[in-house]
């Protein structure tokens, strides 16, 4: 005896926030403090490199 299931899942792809469980621009929203934090810090490290190869060139 064959008993069918009417309404298993279809198989798809999932979708963005299926697979990620948020989309860029929540993470974007959510996060601005701690990626402007990380942006101020590579700013003053790239400065600091700058400054000490312009100072150890001489």
């Amino acid at each position: 005896m064959i008993i069918l299931q009417e309404h298993l899942p279809q198989v798809r792809d999932a979708s963005e926030e299926e697979s990620w469980g948020f989309t860029l621009w929540e993470f974007i929203s959510s996060n601005w403090i701690y990626l402007l934090a990380v942006l101020f810090i590579l700013a003053v490290f790239f400065y600091a490199r700058y400054n000490w190869r312009k100072r150890h060139e001489k």
